[in-house]
């Protein structure tokens, strides 16, 4: 729901040169906060990018459409901000050489996946006060679907808008997209409670914040 399949030549070069560029910064002051990283953490950063690349490449049947998970709220959680959005780039630009939308989407989609997946560890960092790991995270994937499938939302009705679509094409397809997004929302968050409540008993040292090892917090 949060990736943005739309192939080449059909957006404007302003429209997506634009986003490619914000991507790009964003890529760019990310790899500065990143300068300095141990080896394990760059391969750990590398394992939980490659999970969530064969996540959202897996076609998952949801009724009469497909949906595709992201798990990029529970690796927004384990990795932080500015290696979340190291993650999202990386898997647009792959999955676009994979046919899942058009190379010139590929910074679109970096902004629309990470918008959401640099609020995770904030959201479940602050979550963790009135709640176990396994809400904290379910709660900040929540959010982190919210948010990206808000973005993609807007980002398709401004595509339709510089496209001059029908405004009843633009109504046909926000009336199928909008329940595919809340259900969105419902499968990543159960999804991500899952993750949860296995990390807190194999390796709870993973979680920010601690947790013990019946997912208690330290």
């Amino acid at each position: 729901m949060s990736h943005l399949h739309i192939p080449d030549g059909v957006l404007p070069v302003l429209f997506w040169a634009s986003g490619l560029g914000l991507a790009l910064l964003l890529l760019l002051l990310a790899a500065r906060a990143l300068r300095g990283a141990s080896p394990q953490r760059l391969a750990y950063q590398g394992a939980l990018g490659a999970l969530v690349l064969a996540a959202m490449a897996v076609e998952l049947p949801l009724g009469p459409l497909e949906y595709h998970l992201t798990l990029v709220g529970p690796v927004g959680v384990l990795l932080g901000p500015a290696s979340i959005f190291h993650v999202v780039f990386v898997a647009s630009a792959i999955l676009a050489l994979l046919g899942h939308g058009g190379l010139t989407v590929v910074g679109l989609n970096a902004l629309v996946l990470g918008a959401g997946g640099v609020l995770a560890r904030p959201v479940y960092v602050a979550c963790l006060r009135p709640w176990r790991p396994p809400v904290a995270m379910a709660v900040a994937t929540a959010v982190t679907q919210t948010v990206s499938g808000a973005l993609w939302l807007a980002v398709m009705a401004a595509a339709m808008h510089v496209q001059a679509v029908g405004h009843h094409r633009v109504t046909l397809v926000a009336g199928v997209a909008f329940p595919l997004y809340l259900a969105g929302i419902v499968i990543e968050s159960v999804v991500a409670f899952g993750v949860a409540r296995f990390i807190t008993r194999v390796r709870p040292d993973l979680l920010p914040g601690g947790a013990g090892p019946a997912g208690t917090r330290k």
